[in-house]
């Protein structure tokens, strides 16, 4: 019986070794088989180089690029996406062409369908640096819409990315809904790109997305917007200057002085001037001033009379802004028996003035 044991546990060790010298010679050959390929690689890749350039220069010749394509295809193929943040216009045009012309767009359109995550994001990625340029865009068809519903976050940013290069009017908005109905991390993500889209974009998307009955979804919508930093042609947000939600006010108080400014902007700028909450007041002033209202002149004084600091300094600079009437509002207050307002207008007329901003 002892014996029997011990040839079972020999035996077992044995295979046990044999399995590791497995594992030890296929990483073997492994590693070898990639020094040889990268050793090739790094050959060709001076010539390939060469081809690219003069290629993108505006020769026509393309026979060295296609043999290229049939005995190092990966290796043109990270070539081709190095130089898409290297260039732009008609010769990015130029690139785009020659990877569709040399299937290149077809590899990554099948890529897209892998059951590995990373060759998704990958395949994507390339698509959304390809999708500019039309006719890789028409290739790509409908694979990029389907990317929207990967499981992987990573892909589904990647095929955002694609369908706002195609810049497709119904694509850019199924993004927009896509990002304002997900993470703030996905909007921030998304925000540069949806940026150079921002006025069609006010035509229907963010007017619908603006009048939403979820109050965090609104919130989302204002929030992408005031990242944006840049002048909209959105209409009256009043309903959103008075909302019930603190956070959607101040949103929109923050957006409303890229906004044309209309009589129902400016009643509800007035409303918000008189707030008992000190930031919506603070960012009310600034609003009015922003908007050079006139008719909050009396309630901008108020607010500096009334403080505290902050809002008193917003309101006090907002008068500095509207002239004459703002100025000679503040000079009165800084002749004022009140230390505080009387500071206030004070350091604001002497800011004016160091701007050269004086009547």
């Amino acid at each position: 019986m002892t014996r029997i044991a011990f040839s079972v546990g020999a035996l077992l060790i044995c295979s046990y070794a044999l399995f590791l010298t497995s594992l030890f010679a296929a990483a073997w050959w492994r590693g070898l088989a990639w020094r040889r390929k990268k050793k090739a690689a790094d050959a060709v890749r001076p010539a390939m180089s060469e081809a690219l350039v003069f290629y993108l220069a505006g020769s026509n010749e393309t026979a060295a690029l296609r043999g290229f394509a049939v005995t190092h295809r990966q290796d043109l193929t990270e070539a081709v996406i190095a130089y898409q943040n290297t260039v732009g216009g008609d010769t990015r045009d130029r690139l785009c062409n020659l990877a569709l012309d040399l299937a290149l767009v077809h590899d990554w359109c099948e890529e897209t369908r892998s059951r590995d995550p990373i060759r998704r994001r990958t395949a994507y990625a390339r698509l959304a640096f390809a999708c500019g340029y039309e006719p890789c865009y028409r290739v790509a068809g409908d694979l990029l819409a389907l990317g929207l519903q990967d499981p992987d976050r990573e892909v589904r940013l990647a095929a955002c990315r694609a369908l706002l290069q195609a810049g497709e009017m119904p694509n850019v908005e199924e993004v927009f809904e896509f990002a304002v109905s997900h993470s703030l991390l996905v909007r921030i993500l998304l925000a540069e790109d949806l940026r150079r889209h921002a006025i069609p974009l006010c035509r229907r998307a963010i007017p619908k997305a603006l009048q939403s009955p979820d109050p965090r979804r609104t919130l989302a919508t204002l929030e992408m917007l005031v990242a944006w930093e840049r002048a909209m042609p959105l209409g009256d947000l009043d309903g959103l200057l008075l909302h019930p939600d603190r956070e959607i006010r101040i949103c929109a108080l923050r957006l409303v002085s890229v906004t044309p400014s209309t009589a129902a902007n400016r009643a509800a700028i007035l409303r918000l001037l008189v707030e008992e909450d000190t930031e919506v007041r603070t960012l009310a002033a600034l609003a009015a001033g922003r908007l050079k209202i006139e008719e909050a002149l009396p309630l901008l004084a108020l607010c500096v009379r009334r403080g505290p600091a902050e809002p008193a300094r917003a309101a006090a600079d907002a008068l500095a802004g509207i002239v004459p009437g703002g100025r000679e509002a503040l000079q009165d207050l800084s002749r004022g028996a009140e230390p505080a307002s009387a500071g206030a207008a004070s350091e604001a007329l002497a800011r004016a003035q160091a701007q050269g901003d004086m009547f």
